[in-house]
């Protein structure tokens, strides 16, 4: 049997490999605490939170199209700890014929230096739609933020990580570059049941398929845990391998969400 030295690894592989460590050890050592505090039962357990939300929506660009939409949230947070995963799907066929099937999941947790204010974070997404000329994109990265509060209405988080991307393009081979991370939030409380929320993300590789992304969301409370969501997210992908495939591609949802 013979065995493979470091110097026989491919330098991409080896960068995402150091990133994934990375992930897994704050990942680990975060569980730490809340391993401490179950076996206390005298402190606080778990505090979970989310919301399930399902509607429709209207895509435009390389398929235009109404759908199917599902927008899901769970969030996890003890003390310093923080975990957020999201779920983002969209579907619509006609007859035999599939026009849009965009899937995302992006899992990010983090720990904060100062209560909801500093902290480092490390962010695995998944980006599958073959619409785009990608089968799919996996991006991981790890980084550092900041929640930055305006005023008691109003406040913006903005991060930025470093990482590896894999992609698989269509006809393609698939690759791994390493890449990088920027996004911003904002969040305003328009009154006590009516939040408005803008985030702008870049996905940046050296590949040079870089890819942003815009989501621009208005929530109000309908009755108890149940609420209205009108949401626009436009995505502009700097390199589409197939010509005839559209950079900019947009989707404007109407969702009914249950907050629990």
């Amino acid at each position: 049997m013979t065995l493979l030295s470091t110097s026989q690894i491919p330098s991409h592989q080896k960068y995402r490999a150091y990133i994934i460590v990375t992930i897994t050890f704050i990942f680990i050592t975060g569980l730490t605490p809340f391993t401490c505090a179950f076996a206390n039962t005298a402190k606080k357990p778990k505090l979970w939170s989310g919301s399930v939300a399902f509607g429709f929506s209207s895509a435009t660009g390389t398929y235009p199209s109404l759908n199917l939409h599902s927008n899901d949230w769970a969030r996890w947070q003890y003390h310093r700890w923080e975990n957020r995963a999201h779920v983002s799907y969209n579907y619509t066929a006609a007859s035999t014929a599939v026009y849009a099937n965009r899937l995302v999941l992006e899992n990010q947790f983090r720990y904060y230096f100062k209560p909801n204010v500093h902290y480092v974070f490390g962010d695995i997404r998944y980006d599958r739609n073959q619409f785009n000329g990608y089968y799919y994109h996996l991006i991981e990265t790890i980084g550092e933020g900041n929640i930055v509060p305006i005023d008691k209405t109003m406040s913006i988080d903005y991060q930025g990580g470093i990482g590896a991307q894999e992609d698989q393009p269509i006809g393609m081979k698939r690759q791994t570059n390493p890449a990088a991370r920027l996004a911003v939030g904002y969040q305003w409380h328009l009154t006590r049941h009516a939040t408005f929320k803008e985030s702008i993300t870049a996905l940046l590789s050296t590949a040079n398929n870089n890819t942003y992304e815009s989501v621009t969301s208005l929530q109000s409370r309908l009755y108890g845990p149940l609420a209205l969501q009108l949401s626009y997210t436009a995505s502009y992908n700097e390199f589409p391998v197939i010509s005839y495939y559209k950079k900019f591609n947009t989707i404007t949802a109407a969702d009914l969400k249950y907050h629990f």
